[in-house]
Parts: structure tokens; sequence; C-alpha cells
């Protein structure tokens, strides 16, 4: 590993938190014990300028950490709430907390997840998982089995850029910070609620009925290296989605791309339903076909018609969890399920004329920043239910 940086500053961390009065009652770590992780690859120059490569190559080669790279901090042997957000352009990182050999019968530090993009959820324990563009992990890891040791957080060896996808296309990175778990425990010990003790209301699952609308939205691209859009609709065009205000909908994100994207939906919390594969290079064939015959309503292609196996439930880390984010893997059909599109329409923090007004519009968009540039992107319309 290069040579680390210093720690960030207290008020920096402070300045990027975001807690709430309620967590106090939790019994979760706060103030100090409480750290953002803001996650970014970059590539610097010889005089310390950053450097933008991707004409060259997908993803850069130096891990950053709340804008420096390869930090440290210094910690107590006790639990800490880690507020992890995946801020890269375009990279996926399988993290994992890496300790000494000696320290553990296993070579990685578990930790609890307590909440994902949208909020706290059912406390999970884990080894590692992924996170893409975006998305947010809410953490609880107890440093106190490795007192004066390092624990380092790590990318998982033989993680891509756009993971799961082609091999070698851009930089691995494996180490990204250090956890030196030198500082004597203070406050006469550590009184946070045990991770698996925490009281947390568990998110219940929306489940779709027989008439639930589906909606489909295809990451198109005609060829390797060109323009990618939603249902090959370029992001300028006028609003095609239009939906009931206070609906439920699956959307079904259809990826026959070779790689994964995030796919992010502003203004709603949704669930991860499933994922299922499909022969991708056919429904590719199809897709083209439908679009450069004239877009006739009765050819276009059916997914089910193109599945090559079940539907696969979401990952631990998804179920049961409200998000904004979602992965959508190459050569897989991607399901969310949204229980109630509702705008504000009441006034927004005491401003005069904040609140919609219906038609409202948004948007949703891959968060690979060069992919939302690109035109994978969207508007979709609520409109009035009785409209």
């Amino acid at each position: 590993m290069p040579r680390a940086t210093p720690p960030w500053t207290r008020a920096t961390c402070r300045s990027l938190l975001h807690s709430y009065p309620s967590d106090e009652r939790l019994g979760l770590p706060r103030g100090e014990f409480e750290v953002p992780l803001i996650l970014q690859d970059r590539t610097f120059n010889a005089n310390g300028s950053l450097a933008y490569t991707v004409v060259d190559r997908e993803g850069e080669d130096t891990p950053v950490v709340n804008g420096k790279a390869y930090p440290y901090l210094d910690v107590e042997p006790r639990r800490y709430r880690l507020r992890v957000l995946n801020a890269s352009n375009e990279r996926f990182w399988r993290l994992r907390f890496d300790v000494p050999r000696d320290v553990l019968l296993q070579p990685q530090l578990p930790f609890w997840l307590i909440g994902t993009d949208c909020g706290f959820r059912a406390p999970l324990q884990m080894l590692d998982f992924l996170i893409s563009p975006a998305e947010r992990y809410d953490l609880i890891a107890d440093f106190s089995q490795a007192k004066g040791r390092e624990v380092t957080l790590t990318n998982y060896p033989g993680t891509q850029v756009h993971y799961p996808g082609i091999p070698g296309c851009g930089p691995e990175i494996a180490d990204i910070m250090r956890f030196r778990v030198i500082k004597p425990l203070s406050g006469g010990g550590d009184r946070t609620t045990p991770p698996e003790k925490l009281k947390l209301q568990s998110v219940p699952p929306i489940k779709p009925k027989p008439h639930t609308r589906r909606r489909e939205w295809v990451v198109y691209q005609h060829k390797l290296f060109r323009t990618m859009t939603f249902n090959a609709v370029p992001y300028m065009e006028p609003s095609q989605a239009f939906i009931k205000e206070g609906s439920t909908e699956i959307w079904e994100y259809i990826n026959p791309n070779h790689d994964a994207h995030p796919m992010h939906v502003h203004l709603v919390n949704f669930q991860v339903l499933n994922r299922q594969p499909i022969d991708a290079a056919r429904y590719q064939t199809d897709y083209d076909k439908w679009i450069y015959g004239g877009r006739r309503p009765e050819d276009h292609p059916v997914p089910a018609d193109y599945f090559t196996g079940p539907p696969i439930p979401p990952d631990p880390d998804e179920a049961l969890s409200y998000k904004d984010t979602v992965k959508a893997p190459a050569q897989m059909v991607t399901r969310i399920i949204i229980q109630e599109f509702i705008p504000p329409t009441d006034t927004i923090a005491s401003i005069p004329g904040s609140g919609a007004e219906l038609p409202a519009t948004y948007i949703h968009h891959c968060h690979l920043l060069e992919h939302e540039d690109d035109d994978l992107m969207r508007p979709w319309t609520i409109v009035r239910a009785n409209d």
C-alpha cells in the first residue's frame, strides 16, 4: 500500500453526517464514533492534479476516501457507525474489513448492516457487500477484537470496475484505507447497543398483485461504445410514462448490455423484487429489428420469451430494505416495486410555491456518471388518479 495520508478532521466529518435525534434512543455510535466514508477512485497527474482518463480506460487507479488518497483513521477498540457512500464515477466496490491472521479465526472482521439508501432495516451480519455508484450503506463495525492492530478496508480481489463486467477493463484496486485500533477506550467504555439487540423496525415486503402495472425500461445500445438510452428514446424527448398518483408499479430494467448499471429513481423509495437471466444476444437482435422496423406494438419483443432461468431473489443486503438505487446486472431483467407515487404537493421547508403541481415530472437514470451524461436517463410523469 502507498504511504497513507493523515486522517481527516472531525469538523469535516461532522459536516458530512446526517443523524437524527431519534438515533440517540437507539443507542447507536454518535459524534466522533459516527464516521462518513465517501469512496471514490481517482487518477492523479505527476503534479498532483486530477486526470480524467475515461477516453482511455474504465475506472481510475487510486482509492480516495473523504478526499484523501489511501487514508488511515485512528480508532478506539469499540463499535463505530460507518456511513458508506459510493461516490465514484463508475466503479463498483466489493468491500470487506481484513484483519491480521492472528486476530480472528477468519481473515475478515464481521460487521452489521443496519440501513440502506432510504433508511434503517433489520440488522444483518455480513462479511462483505457490493456497492455501486450512488448506493449508501449504514454499518456498525466493532474494532474491540483488533485492539492494537490494524483493520484494512479492502476491495474484494477481482472486482471489476463495472461488476460483474468484462475482466481487465480498468485498473484493479485492493487496499482502500486502514483503521488503526490504537486509541485508548474513552468515556468509561462502549455503552452503545450491540447490533444484534438493536430495536430497528423491519421493512415489510411490498407484495405485487395480479393487476399491478409493469413498466419496461430497456438499456439500449445499438453498437458497443455508442450512445445508450432507455427504450431507444433520447433523454430530451417528452415524457412517455404517465403514472397515476398513489399507484403501485413494477419497473423492469432489461439489460442486454455487457455492463452492470446502477439505476437511480428520483422521488420514490422502492424494494428490489427479483432478477431473471435472459438470452441477451437474441433479445438485442430482435429489439434492433423492432426499432428499425417501425416500432410496431405487435412486434415488440416480450421479455418472457427470452428467459434462460427462473427469477433470482434479491441479495440479503437488498431484501426487505428501502432503496432508491438498484444494481441492474448485465444480461438480466432487474425488477423493483414502488408502492406509492406521491409527489410532495404541500409547501416544502416553508418556501412559498415549493410544492409539486400535477402533472409532476421526475427522472430516473443510470448513476454511472458518463452513462447518465450519455443519455441513459428519461423523464416520467405523475398524473392525477382520475385523469
